[in-house]
């Protein structure tokens, strides 16, 4: 490659799938130079995945069809290479980190890259804990790939790209699965890549807000188009709307000043809309200030919510939970003694860093595990008496990873799967599978293959085939993973719907801002333990305890939590709405006074 040639170059290029007559890109051109971060967004759908598979040649060499244009990586063709050679050069991370690991052990697999290009033993032993100690697996060497959580499997498919030094690392949501703190240290190591060793990236992610100072580019896709690209502060902050339209979120602070503006609270005088934190507390007690909202002269406002009695819990122990413990076979203590109740009708979130014993605790619930001590008791009746057919349709389960959950030829067969197993008659079956194929918006995927289908999407047809069984108790592991923010909120406003209903809710995530707007209790785990369990707000202003957890409040709350230090505002202000609600009424009394 030349001096000065850039590092990444598409050039005017269009692409179909063999058997379509669709565009999913159109006329799509970028220069990417060596050591620059691309940060690429859109709503799901958009093209992301397919633009990542053209820079490692697994379009036109895999997938077939019709490609135009021109494509160059560390100045090779791609269309006259082959994947081999350029996976030298360019490192991707799919969507969906277990379908590349194909490994007996942590270290084997990020050892297979250097492995199969003949590095020296001694080198490749050095990569491997280079890059297990970046991601923070090297305690997780010897255990075997498939008994990680979600999170610390896609921790090893980045460390497996890590060990083999490409040019080009292109990352395909890279954070998709992981807690915050493991996000954080993800864009944390990013920016040390691409600053200490020069490296180029393209990064797939619908985070945006921590990746403002970090990202040099933005390019936002919209149905295979190129609708937006220049610097992160030019985009999501000057283009807040047109995000908006198409489905995505620009940072909450942007937002909240936004939405104050289209209200006509406030105008230009308080300078440029904030995107971080520390430029929303600095902007918005100005804002407040300038209100005559009247300071804070004694007392601690976080103290004064954390003393506030809880509510008690009303109705039936649907599920009881009594001092459960539970050890893998590898040994791992992922259950320490826990006790919990899951009331009728509760909207429960449960929350832990990756591999605090979340999705542990709720695979007792319908039996995929029993307790290695302790009882878990379903409407009183101890699980282990409970035949497993009875327990799956009482209590629906979607796991965090879709594929697991997926094994017929055609949609419509899967979502019929379990109404035939329970004795379903066809015409009653079809009949179901056409009522909640609409109700979650995938009747044009019926006839298709899952497998064909985007992550997103598969995730959606797992949950429309637990629905179809109408079960009393649904529990969705991760259920946002891969899906845009309009996507996230049709889910959860389906989760919420369904509560309204009378079923049972809970909820796996790490996205504190949706746990703080839909669930009524959050449950937070810590090393096989509840740590904290209460209502939102209880919870999220225990700042201290979170903070040992390595999670963080929503950004609302992180927002209020400081602006209440300084102004008589209260602190447990969990989501845009309520702060807009709250910063209105602020606003007019003090353009009363």
């Amino acid at each position: 490659m030349s001096q000065g040639e850039p590092q990444v170059s598409v050039k005017k290029v269009n692409w179909r799938y063999a058997g379509t007559s669709e565009q999913v890109l159109k006329n799509i051109s970028i220069d990417l130079d060596k050591g620059e971060i691309l940060l690429l967004t859109g709503p799901n759908g958009a093209g992301k995945t397919t633009f990542c598979n053209l820079l490692n040649g697994l379009i036109p060499h895999f997938y077939s069809g019709k490609l135009e244009g021109e494509i160059t990586v560390a100045g090779i063709d791609t269309q006259k290479s082959y994947v081999g050679r350029l996976s030298r050069h360019v490192g991707l991370l799919f969507q969906d980190p277990a379908s590349q690991l194909i490994s007996g052990s942590v270290a084997e697999e990020v050892a297979f890259g250097p492995e199969n290009i003949a590095l020296p033993r001694e080198e490749i032993e050095e990569r491997i804990d280079y890059a297990l100690d970046f991601v923070g697996l090297n305690h997780a060497r010897d255990r075997p790939p498939f008994a990680l959580s979600g999170g610390q499997q896609q921790a090893l498919a980045l460390a497996s790209i890590l060990s083999m030094s490409p040019d080009i690392y292109v990352l395909d949501e890279p954070t998709s699965n992981l807690d915050p703190y493991g996000t954080e240290q993800v864009f944390d190591l990013i920016h040390k890549i691409a600053d200490e060793e020069n490296k180029t990236f393209v990064l797939v992610e619908h985070e945006l807000e921590a990746l403002i100072d970090i990202a040099d580019r933005v390019m936002v896709l919209n149905e295979g188009e190129i609708v937006a690209m220049g610097p992160p502060r030019e985009i999501l902050g000057g283009k807040a709307e047109m995000l908006r339209d198409i489905g995505l979120w620009p940072p909450q602070m942007s937002l909240l000043a936004y939405q104050l503006r289209d209200k006509g609270l406030i105008g230009d005088e308080f300078g440029q809309i904030p995107m971080t934190l520390e430029e929303g507390v600095e902007y918005f007690s100005n804002v407040l200030s300038k209100a005559g909202v009247p300071e804070r002269s004694g007392g601690a406002p976080v103290d004064e919510v954390k003393d506030r009695e809880s509510v008690p819990r009303q109705g039936e122990a649907l599920i009881r939970v009594e001092d459960v413990q539970f050890w893998y076979e590898t040994g791992t203590h992922a259950l320490k003694g826990v006790n919990l109740e899951i009331h009728e009708n509760e909207f429960t979130a449960i929350l832990g860093q990756n591999g605090s014993g979340k999705t542990t605790l709720v695979k007792h619930f319908n039996g995929l595990l029993e307790p290695g001590e302790g009882v878990v008791y379903i409407r009183g009746t101890d699980s282990q008496e409970i035949p497993t057919y009875k327990l799956v349709t009482d209590v629906g389960y979607v796991f965090q990873n879709p594929d697991q959950q997926l094994f017929s030829s055609k949609v419509s067969d899967e979502l019929e799967f379990g109404l035939k197993n329970i004795g379903m008659k066809k015409d009653e079956r079809k009949k179901r599978v056409q009522e909640v194929a609409r109700r979650m918006d995938i009747e044009d995927l019926l006839e298709e293959r899952p497998y064909s289908l985007s992550k997103g999407d598969r995730q959606r047809v797992v949950i429309t085939s637990i629905l179809a069984l109408d079960p009393d108790v649904i529990i969705v592991d991760e259920p946002t993973t891969g899906q845009d923010p309009r996507r996230r909120r049709e889910i959860m406003d389906l989760m919420r719907e369904l509560h309204k209903e009378g079923k049972t809710i809970i909820v796996i995530t790490h996205d504190m801002s949706l746990a703080a707007e839909y669930a009524e209790r959050c449950v937070i785990m810590h090393d096989g333990k509840i740590l904290l369990d209460g209502t939102p707000e209880e919870v999220f202003i225990q700042t201290d305890q979170l903070a040992t957890t390595h999670l963080t409040p929503p950004a609302m709350t992180q927002l209020f939590i400081r602006l209440s230090q300084k102004f008589e505002v209260p602190p447990d202000i969990l989501t845009i709405e309520k702060a807009v609600s709250l910063m209105e009424e602020l606003l007019k009394e003090g353009g009363q006074q």
